[in-house]
């Protein structure tokens, strides 16, 4: 197992407003010994750099925001039987430009505004569902959902293959 750099620590640790005395504590080991690895007065054991380590991942996770804490749970779902016409009602009544589509409650597919165009409105939204947004289950950090939406244009949030929430780039501004 190879560690992060030992000069990390101070700095992660400043990034998340922690005190030596404080982090020293959380961490089960003096403070005076915290203050000599950071100044690179003292080379811990493994054991203390592996407990500094892993409580810095653990804090710095804790404080990331999830998927979960911004997606939109107000989602508006399209079963694969529904007609296109009903598609485009709720997208105008809701303002909705993608939809997920499901079958027996499970996310199938995606269909967007503009995918219903050209289409008949009597149709059913199941012969012009397409690939599905990228997914996302609540406790993915945000960081990847940006990634993702530099791709496409939402993210459904899912669990157990149920469709939960919707990120687009306007939740994360």
């Amino acid at each position: 197992m190879v560690l992060p750099n030992l000069e990390s620590i101070k700095y992660r640790r400043s990034m998340l407003g922690l005190s030596q005395h404080a982090f020293a504590k959380q961490t089960g080991i003096s403070q005076s010994m915290l203050a000599k690895v950071e100044s690179g007065k003292a080379e811990p054991s493994f054991r203390i750099a592996t407990s500094l380590f892993d409580k810095l991942d653990e804090l710095e996770n804790i404080r990331s925001k999830k998927a979960k804490d911004v997606m939109n749970c107000n989602v508006v779902v399209l079963n694969e039987d529904d007609d296109v016409e009903k598609a485009i009602r709720l997208s105008k009544k809701h303002a909705i430009s993608q939809f997920p589509i499901v079958h027996n409650g499970f996310l199938v597919g995606s269909v967007s505004v503009r995918e219903l165009l050209d289409v008949e409105k009597d149709g059913k939204i199941g012969s012009i569902t397409g690939v599905s947004l990228p997914t996302v289950n609540e406790n993915t950090p945000i960081e990847a959902v940006k990634v993702l939406l530099k791709s496409s244009q939402a993210v459904w949030v899912v669990e157990n293959g149920k469709v939960k929430g919707v990120i687009t780039a306007e939740d994360l501004l």
